[in-house]
This record gives structure tokens, sequence and C-alpha cells, in this order.
């Protein structure tokens, strides 16, 4: 035993590679397994310690009319509760611009919800203020900086509306960036702040926070927590009635009080203002009737006035209208008199010019005659002569075709052979590259031969030897003095001896046949290259001969160009010769047709202007003949003129004296009734001033009574942590690393485990010689398989040991610290602590695999005898592979590439652990890489390319008829809006195995723009569904969840009443659950008509970055309530997965490392196994450059027919992994991008070529001498 234990070690210190490689593959497998599962508890210890550090609140209590201290008596004396703290907060609005923010405003709490402070100190006076970090560093706000907000019309709850920084830093309630929703501003709330408590000018608290007994020893996130808060809640729940009653009593009486003093202070003032009233209508009434007894007196001397005015003016009127009749008159006659000795005098020049035009015109319409007559003689002949140059030019085109076609001919066959000697060059040069790489191994052959040589008269010496035993053996037989004991050690040291010899034959006999079919395989490749040499040679000299003719040819080109271009020359010279005639031709006929023109032109203007001077001539006089008339006329009825001017003068001198005595009485008149105008406007004012009081006073006493009849019994609102912002999202993100640690490790560790099976199973193989020899002397099998045991032991549990160590520790703080990023102050309280459970499985796994292995291959080996194990196992029976039988591709392999196939197929068992373990690393690595694409741009895909409405407008039940009516006035009139859409959205219940999912019931009123913000298609076909009065569209996930299909009944619970309807459609949808209906479908289901509460709208492109602004005027009206924005929810989503991005990353980097490792560990095996056969390739004459090649050819085929298998493996893990690993409110994509198949791919690949570096510095080390002795 001391003799194996001694052998134990220095198995270990001979081989450190392999003992070192299982070393480091099971610690990989054990960090990864053991780290993921630790993470998810570690990432909820680490919360749960941030939470009981800043003493969050484990519940929250709000009325619907507020809380008072003795409310928080009576939480506080209940048996769950350790103390209840009152608390107010309001929202209010930062800044006065468009871009203003909603800062949520908290009292600072003494006990609960305790700070964290980054910069300064905490509020310590009023009018001071600790200010979110995320907030100050967004907007850049520093200590000391002054910030005043602006709260609501009518909410004004803050006594100082401008406080000073005094304090930065983050708060428990707002573990990340999410700060929730308000119904100021943009409708969502950008930070928060903490002022002193008296800040607030309020009697009641707006919440009262609870921490709960016992839940400082229970870890958040544990069913343990949960149970406990809901019991606490139960006990909350009970007093409820009881507060709530007495809060209800007080306020009701409070403001029947304030009604009755109310009434009686209405009733008062409103006897002494009607009193008042009265006396002044009475007035008014007294000088009204003053005033209408002058008005009357004054109306008839107005009357009168007005009669004798109108009489004159119209006198005037006339007398006017007959002296401008007159003066008409004399200048109408004045003017016919000119124009007639005008017209006169035109038309005596008219007729000499109509005569000189007549003789011009005879002249030039003889000259136009003679012209046309020689421009017909000279077009004739240039037709002539056009004709001519037209025939010779045809018959040069075509020689000019016939000389075209001849030179492409000689240029194409030119381009033929220049190719074909190209390729004939090549292929001779490759015959000739051939012929020497031939040469180079018949030189090597000599050397081959004496190597043979040597090895054969080494096996004559070892047959001389086993004869010579032989000899002695028969011998001692023969002798009768010999021992028995003596005779059987001889007959084994003979058979031994024989058996050796024959070997040593059979391989000396093996490598000759090998050399002899070596020379013939050159001597006919030989044969071959030369004759193909030959035969390139005959086609080369024939080649030239073409070309030589060719050439021939071409050089009677240039001669027949030239004859050619001379006959066009000349053809264009003489067409140059005739087109100035031609263009001096075209020029005369222009000239001739434009002057025809000209000249009948003239003649129709002639024979117009003498028809016009006849008829003119016949006016002018008949003209004289009237005004000879018209001058006795005027001078009648100037006369007449002057006599009806004197009494007009007359009358308008009495006019005058009466109107001055109606416009003093006028001006009286005027007085008086602006005296009693005003009084009646006292009057009428002083009444409806009256009575809009009263009436408002009516009013306001009627709401109040009715707001005291309808007033009804407050409501507490109960909450706990799993209501705050992020609260639940980063419970989720520790289940998602709880899912992913479920599946991917277990995965890895398999991998890693199969490997490590792998590597002793060949370890024992290979020492199956010593195991033989501890068997034949005398060892026992338990003592010779406690070497492998140990072995295999030691090294898995020095790696589990080494890799729990360092996988629950760095794995957890990565995933945390990675986590922190988004979820504040996370990572500042890390709890991470060895789970002993997890490394308890990992570890007994990793051991089970190896030992396992290792005592299976151990009793095959301890099976055998001494003899058969201390004999080399016979070599693999070779065989014929498949692609053999494909001659014409097996004919043009060389024989390197033949022996590797060989090889490949030949170790078959070998082939496939080498591919499983290449394609398992390689489909982790892809499954790393697909969890990234399948989870990254789920909110992409929700918010942009399924839901298109950019946010929701979540209207106020409560608002008015003219409420409602004005927002959709305002939504119709923006121009900004692309359309909106009203929608009933509704959170129900879908009920399935244990437990049921919450699902939003969405019904559009108008299903023309319901394509337009939903898309409903099928994820896999990208079929596009409408929706149908048929039934309704169900989110995927949700028909998954349920187990339904299309066709079947889906059932929503509402007020605690099932519904049934169908399923008509199964639709894409990434988060969470919706339920598509027509209005028809809802009433059908539901038997009522939706109520349309909520609005979609989207904005115009050009207008997308406008929408914060638009949302504030929306939010300006009464009836929306607030507004969530999908561009928000889309950051939100994306946050919160940009931190898995590190977890992902430590899965591929993780994956590559085993990768790496898993190749190292298979390539550093089959380089061991057959160290025989490539130091028989060195003795061979092969270089290492060589025998590396050989080798790495298998390498490379495995490696790229690993990475296919991977790949097509990696897609199915990858769908069993991200189903895994979904929770129920979240579907995953299940694409995986071909950049991540590239990449995976491209990461094995060159983890292969990293290794294969590395072996080929082993592969030289190989000593030939060594490897090739005998093994026996």
């Amino acid at each position: 035993m001391k003799a194996i234990r001694k052998d134990f070690f220095m198995e270990i210190r001979k081989n450190k590679a392999r003992f070192i490689s299982i070393f480091f593959i099971v610690a990989l497998g054990v960090a990864f397994f053991s780290g993921i599962q630790a993470a998810s508890p570690d990432m909820r210890h680490s919360g749960d310690a941030y939470f009981d550090e800043t003493q969050l609140m484990d519940m929250k209590v709000m009325s619907t009319m507020g809380l008072t201290d003795k409310d928080v008596e009576a939480l506080t004396e209940l048996k769950g509760v350790v103390y209840a703290e009152g608390a107010f907060s309001t929202d209010v609005v930062c800044g006065e611009t468009e871009s203003s923010k909603v800062l949520h405003i908290e009292s600072l709490n003494k006990k609960v919800n305790q700070l964290t402070v980054s910069e300064g100190r905490l509020p310590e006076k009023s009018g001071e203020l600790f200010l979110d970090r995320t907030y100050a560093q967004t907007h850049k706000y520093q200590l000391g900086d002054r910030i005043r907000f602006t709260q609501e019309e009518g909410s004004e709850l803050l006594q100082v509306e401008e406080y000073t920084i005094v304090g930065i830093g983050t708060a428990p309630l707002y573990i990340s960036f999410s700060r929730g929703n308000t119904t100021l501003g943009t409708g969502e709330i950008s930070g928060f702040a903490y002022v002193m408590p008296e800040d607030f000018e309020q009697e009641v608290y707006t919440q009262i926070y609870l921490k709960a007994r016992g839940a400082q020893d229970l870890v958040s996130y544990t069913d343990g927590y949960d149970n406990l808060i809901d019991k606490v809640t139960g006990q909350v729940e009970g007093i409820e009635e009881i507060q709530c009653q007495a809060r209800y009593e007080e306020i009701r009486g409070e403001a029947e009080a304030e009604l009755a003093d109310a009434k009686k202070e209405y009733e008062e003032g409103k006897a002494e203002a009607l009193a008042e009233l009265a006396d002044a209508e009475k007035e008014l009434a007294d000088g009204e009737k003053e005033l209408a007894d002058g008005k009357a007196e004054y109306d008839d001397g107005v009357q009168k006035l007005t009669d004798a005015k109108a009489t004159v003016a119209d006198g005037w009127a006339q007398l006017e209208s007959a002296k401008q009749e007159l003066s008409n008159g004399y200048a109408e006659l004045e003017s016919a008199r000119a124009q007639a000795i005008d017209g006169q005098n035109q038309l005596d020049s008219a007729q000499t010019e109509v005569d000189a035009g007549w003789n011009e015109v005879n002249v030039q319409q003889e000259q136009l005659d003679a012209g046309r007559a020689q421009l017909a003689a000279g077009k004739e002949q240039m037709n002539a002569g056009l004709a001519q140059i037209e025939a010779a030019r045809a018959t040069l085109d075509q020689s000019q075709a016939e000389l075209d076609a001849g030179i492409a001919a000689a240029a194409a066959g030119k381009e033929q052979i220049a190719a074909k000697r190209q390729e004939l060059n090549a292929q001779r040069e490759q015959c000739a590259a051939g012929l020497s790489e031939v040469e180079t191994q018949e030189a090597q052959i000599p050397s081959q031969e004496e190597a043979l040589a040597a090895a054969r008269t080494k096996a004559d010496e070892l047959t001389a030897q086993a004869q010579a035993l032989r000899a002695e053996l028969e011998a001692l037989q023969n002798s009768e003095t010999a021992a028995p004991e003596e005779i059987e050690a001889k007959t084994a040291e003979t058979v031994q001896a024989e058996e050796t010899a024959a070997a040593s034959q059979a391989e000396v006999e093996n490598q000759a046949a090998m050399l002899e079919e070596t020379k013939a395989q050159l001597a006919a490749a030989r044969s071959q290259l030369e004759g193909s040499i030959v035969q390139i040679d005959a086609g080369l000299a024939e080649l030239n001969t073409q070309e030589q003719s060719i050439l021939a040819q071409e050089a009677a080109f240039p001669q027949a160009q030239e004859q050619i271009d001379q006959g066009r020359a000349q053809l264009e010279q003489q067409a140059a010769e005739l087109v100035p005639v031609q263009e001096e031709l075209l020029a005369s006929k222009e000239q001739l047709n434009a002057g025809q023109a000209q000249l009948d032109e003239a003649k129709n203007t002639l024979y117009a202007g003498q028809a016009e001077i006849d008829a003119n001539a016949a006016e002018i006089s008949a003209a004289w003949g009237q005004i000879a008339a018209g001058e006795q006329e005027l001078a009648d009825g100037e006369a007449q003129i002057a006599a009806s001017e004197q009494e007009l003068i007359n009358g308008e001198a009495e006019i005058a004296e009466n109107e001055q005595k109606l416009a003093d009485a006028k001006k009286e008149l005027a007085n008086g009734e602006t005296e009693l105008a005003n009084g009646k406007k006292e009057y009428a004012d002083a009444k409806k001033e009256a009575e809009t009081e009263f009436a408002e006073a009516e009013t306001e006493l009627a709401d109040a009574q009715r707001e005291i009849e309808e007033l009804k019994k407050p409501e507490w609102i109960v909450s706990d942590r799993h209501d705050l912002p992020e609260y639940s999202d980063y419970g989720d993100n520790a289940d998602r690393i709880r899912n992913i640690g479920q599946v991917f490790p277990v995965i890895f560790f398999l991998v890693a485990a199969l490997v490590s099976l792998t590597t002793m199973t060949r370890m024992v193989e290979e020492q199956r010689t010593q195991i033989g020899t501890l068997k034949a002397l005398g060892y026992g099998k338990y003592a010779i398989a406690s070497k492998y045991l140990n072995y295999a032991f030691l090294a898995t549990m020095g790696g589990s040991v080494l890799g729990v160590a360092i996988g629950q520790k760095i794995l957890p703080y990565i995933i945390i610290k990675a986590y922190g990023l988004m979820y504040h102050n996370m990572a500042s309280t890390l709890h991470i602590q060895y789970k002993w459970r997890f490394a308890l499985i990992a570890s007994v796994a990793a051991v089970i695999c190896t030992i396992g292995a290792t005592i299976f291959s151990c009793a095959k080996a301890l099976a055998e005898t001494p003899a058969s194990l201390m004999r080399p196992p016979a070599p693999k029976e070779g065989k014929r592979i498949l692609l053999e039988r494909v001659g014409i591709v097996w004919r043009h392999l060389s024989f390197t590439w033949k022996s590797t196939l060989r090889n490949l197929f030949r170790y078959k068992k070998r082939l496939l652990m080498t591919i499983f373990g290449i394609a398992g690393s390689m489909a982790l690595m892809l499954v790393g890489y697909g969890i990234k694409d399948s989870i990254m741009d789920i909110g992409v895909r929700q918010y942009e390319e399924l839901q298109h409405y950019d946010a929701a407008i979540i209207g106020d039940e409560d608002a008015t008829q003219q409420e409602q009516k004005a927002l959709e006035e305002f939504l119709e009139g923006n121009e900004k809006l692309d359309h909106y859409t009203h929608v009933q959205l509704s959170s129900y219940s879908v009920p399935r195995e244990r437990s049921s999912i919450s699902a939003y019931v969405y019904v559009p009123e108008e299903l023309e723009n319901f394509s337009k913000d939903v898309t409903l298609q099928d994820r896999r076909t990208k079929e596009p569904f409408s929706l149908t009065d048929e039934g309704a569209a169900v989110s995927e996930k949700t028909a998954s969840l349920t187990g339904l299909s299309v066709g079947d009944e889906l059932t929503i619970v509402r007020d605690n009443k099932e519904y049934k309807v169908k399923i008509a459609s199964i639709t894409e949808n990434y988060m969470a659950h919706y339920i598509y209906m027509t209005p028809k479908v809802y009433e059908k289901t539901f038997g009522e008509k939706p109520e349309y509460t909520t609005t979609v709208f989207t904005v115009k492109e050009e207008y997308k970055d406008e929408i914060q602004s638009i949302g504030n005027e929306i939010l300006k009206y009464p009836a929306a309530l607030s507004i969530s924005y999908t561009s928000s929810i889309a950051e939100q989503i994306e946050r919160m997965l940009n931190s898995l991005g590190m977890v992902i990353i430590v899965l591929i980097v993780s994956a590559g490392m085993l990768a790496f490792v898993v190749l190292y560990n298979l390539n550093n095996i089959n380089i061991t196994e057959r160290q025989r056969e490539l130091a028989t390739l060195k003795v061979l004459g092969f270089y290492d450059k060589e025998v590396s090649a050989y080798v790495f050819r298998e390498n490379v085929l495995l490696t790229l027919i690993g990475v296919l298998a991977g790949g097509i493996f990696g897609i199915f893990l990858h769908r069993y992994v991200i189903v895994t690993v979904e929770v129920d409110a979240v579907m995953f994509g299940r694409n995986i991008k071909a950049m991540s198949f590239l990449y995976s791919g491209l990461f094995t690949v060159g983890f292969a070529a990293v290794v294969n570096f590395f072996m080929h510095f082993k592969l030289k080390k190989i000593d030939m001498v060594e490897s090739l002795k005998s093994v026996e």
C-alpha cells in the first residue's frame, strides 16, 4: 500500500495538467451552480438588511378623510404593531415653465423610513429641505440652493413655498428611479423631498406608517414575512370600522354646526338688502314721469322744424339740380362742336394716307412674284445633290459593319486563347508542384527504409531470443532435476518473449506494407503528372498557332478602315458644301412668305380704313344740325333758375330762428335723462348684485346641506411594501435570478461533470499496463482502485472547495452590485453568506460523477487477467467510412485528409465526447446571448410594435358632463394630436389551476382607430388579426398560463362573480395580460355596456418632443385625473432589464471559460492517447508543423461540427431557459439574433485556436524513442 501511495503522488506530479484540468472543471461547475443558486437568497438578504437599517415601514394606512392622533393611538395599541407614526405629504410643482416637474413632499419621520444622507444634513427647522439625490443630479441642484414650489389651487397644504436645500440623498420608500404618478403637471412624479412637519398647514395626517412586531426578524420577500403582514393587516382592518365611524361623526357634527350659523347669517343679510332696494325703486318711478312730459313737448317742436327744413332743402336741391343741368348742357354743346371740327380734319388726313398705301402695295407685289420663281429653280438643284450623297453613305456603312464584325471576332478569339493559355499554365504549375512534392517524398523513402531495416533487425533479434528461450524451456522440461516452479517461470518468460517477438514482427511487416504502398502511390503520381505536363505543352503550342493566324487577320484591318474613313470624309465635304445652299434657300423662302403676309395684311388694313372714313363723314354732317337746336333750349332755362333762388333765401332765415329755441329745450331734456339713467343703473346693479349674492349663498348652503347628507363614512386604504415603487420589481428580479439558477447552472454543471468523467475514464484506460502489473504482483482490486478513486476524489473535492469558496462569494457579489446600479444603496448592505445546501448538492454531484466513472472504469479493467492487462489493447479495426463510398469526393482528398477522416470515425467514442463537450459549451454561450436578445427588447416590442399610442388619460369618474365635454372639445381641436380613442381599461382576475392572474380588459369605443393604437398578430407567423364580435383577443402569456387555445372559453372574475368569453384569437404581447373585446362582446359577456373612462391618444410625429407639455394642458381639465406615458413605462422597463446585463455577461464569460477548459482537456487526452501514433509520424519524417496540422485538422473539424450541433442544441435550450425564468406578468421574446450565433461560434472557434496553439508545443515535446518503446 505504501508503494501505491507513492505512485499516487507521483501520478499527480507527472500529470499535473490532467489533475489541474479536472480540478478547474469541477471548480467551474460547482462555482457556477452554487454561486447562481445562492445569488437569489443573497439578493433578498441584502435588500432586507437595507430595509431594516433604514427602518422601512411595513405597512401604510391612508383614509379618505384624513387620520388623527386618535387613529395613531388605536393602531399603536394593536398586538401586531410595534409603533405607528403619522405623516404629512402633498404633491407640488417645481418651476414655472412647461417643463415644470412634480415633486412629492413628505414630512420628516422620527422612527420609520430613515433617510440616507449623501451630502449635507437632515432638515432641522422650517424652510429647510432634504432633496432626492437623483432629482438633484438631473437638475443640477446643490447644497444651499433655493427651490420654490407651486401648489395646486384649493390644495395649499404647505405654509412655506420656498426652501433651502440642506441635504441630498436617498429614501427607502424609493429604492430605484420610479417615483409614482400624480394628478399634477405631466401626471408623473419626478422626485421627492422631505421637510419639517411644522411646514404643513394640516390638522390631520395624510398617512400613518406602521412597523409590524416581529417583522425585523424575518426576511423580506419570503412567505414568512408576507404571512406576518397579512396577519397584521387583518388586525388593522379589524379596527377600521370603529375608527372610521368616530371620524365620520366628528366631521358631520362640525359640518352641521357650521351650516346652521351660515343659514342664520344669510337670512339677516337678505332682509336688510331687500328694504334698501324698495326705497330706491320708488324714487326712480317719480323722476321717470317728469322726464316723459318734457320730452313730449320737445318732440312736437322738433317735428314742425323738421318739416320746414325738409321743404327748403327740397327747393335748394331742385335749384341746384337745374343749375347743374344747365351747366352740363353748355359743356356738352361745346364738346360736340369741338368733336365735329376734329372729326372732319381726321377724315381728310386718313383719305390721303389710304391713297398712298395702295400705290406702295402694288409695287411690293411685283417684287415678291419675281423672287418666288428664282427660289423654285434653286431647290430642284439642291435635292439632286443630296440624293447622290445618301447613296454613297449607305455603301460605306455596310463596309464599316463588315469590318467591325471581323475586329470583334478577332478580339474574342484572342481572349479565348489568353484564357486557355492561363488555364493551361496554371495546370502546368500545379503538375510541376505535384511532381516536386512527389520527388520530395521519394527522397524520404531511403531514410524510411533504413528505419524499417533497423526495426526488422530488432525484430529478428527478439525472435532469436524467443527461440533461445524456447530451447532452454524444452531442455528444462526434459530435465528430471528441474523444479516445477522453475519450469513455470521459464514458460511464462518464453511465452512473453514469443508474443513480444511476434508483435514486433507484425509491426515491421505492417510498416513494410505501408512503405510499399507509399512507393506505388508515388510512382503512379509521377507517371500521371508527367503525362499531364506533355499534354499541356501540346495544347500551348496549338494555341500559339491559332494566335498567329488571328494576328495576320488583324494586320489587314487598318488598311480597310482607312479606305472607309477616306470615303466618309469625301461625303462629309460634299454634304458640307450643300449646307450653305440649303440654308440660303430656306432663308429666301421665309423672307418671301413673310413679305407676302405683310402685304396681305396691308391690303386688308387699307380696305377697312376706307370703309371707316365713309361712315364717319355721314355722322359729322348730322352732328352740326343737333348743335344749333341745343343752343336755343339752354337760353330759356337760365331765366327760370334766377327767380326760384330768391324765394329759398327768405325761407332759410325763418327756420334759423326756430332752431335755436329747440336746441335750448333739448339740452335740458338730456340732463334729465342722464340723471335718470344713472339712477336706474345704480338700482339694477345693486339689485343684480344682491340677487347674485342670494343665489350664491343659497347654492352654497344647498351644496353644504347636500354634502352633509351625501357624506359617506371614510374608508381606510391599507397598503404594504409591495405597493412601493420598484419594491416588488426587486423581488421579481431576485426570482428571475433564482429561475436562471434552476436551469442554466445545471446544464453548465452537467457539461463539466461529463468532461471530468471522460478524463478519469481515459486515465484508467491509459494505465491498464500498470494495473496489470500491480495485479500480477498480488495487489488486491480495492488497493489498486484506491489510487484512482483517491485521485478523482482529491481533484473533485479540491475543485468543489475552491468552487464553493469563490462561486458563493464572487457571483452573488457581481450580481448584487449590478443591480445596485438601479436599486439605490442595495449594494452598500451586502449580505453574502455561504449556502451549504447548494454547496453540498454541487459537491456531491461532482463526486458522484467522477468517482462513479472511476469505479466503472476500474471495475472493467480489474475484471481482466494480469496478462491481458499488461498487453496493450488491440487497435481498433480499420473499416471503410461512409465518405469512401462517395468516390468522386474521396479520390480528390489528399493522404493526410483521408487519414484524418478515418481517425475521426475510427474512434467514435472520442468523436462523440469531443463534439458533445464543444456543443455543450457553444450552447451555453448561445443561451447567454439569447437571454440578452430575448429580454432586452421586450419594451420596444411592446410599446412600439404592438401598442402604438403615446399615453393614456385616466378619467375622473366623478367628473360632470360639462367637464367631460370640455376635455373632449380640447382633444378634438388640438392640432398636435394625430387621433384619440375612448376605451374601457379595467383590471379583472383570471383564475388558473391554483391561483389567479390579473388581466386588463381593453374595450375600444371605435374600432376604426383600434388598429392604429394596438396591433394584434401571431408571434410566430406575424399574421395580423382583427378585433371582431366573434370573441375576445387574448394575450399569448395569458392563454399559456390558463392552458387555453382558440375556441376555448376564458373565465373572468369580477366582484366575485365568474363570466365566460370565447377566445377568438391569441395575440402577441409581452408586458402584463390583456383581453381585447369589442363593445358588443363586452356587453354580451358582462350584461352591461362598457364605460369609457380612459382615453388613449397618439401625438403627430413632428410633435413627439412636446408630449409632456400636451399632457400638462390635458391635466388642466378636471375630467382628466392623471396621464400614463408609454415612453415612461418603456424607460422603466429598460432600466429594470439593463440590470440583468451584468448577470448575462457573467453567464457568457463562465460559458467561455468552460469552453476553453473543455477543449484543452479533451485535446490533452487526445494527444496523450495517440502519443505512439504521433511519434511514429515523426519517425516517418513528418515535421513538427505537419504533425500539428495532422492533429489540428481533426480538432478543426470537430470544433465546426460541435459549433453547428451546439447552435441547434442552444436553440432548444434557450427556449427551455426562457420559459423557465419568465415571471407570470411578463413574456420574454423567443428570438436569438444572428449576431449572437456569430459571436458564440467565433468565441468557440477562437478558444479552439488558442488551445491548438498551446497543444503545438506539447506535440513538439513528444520523444520519438520513448514513445515507440514497447509498453510491455
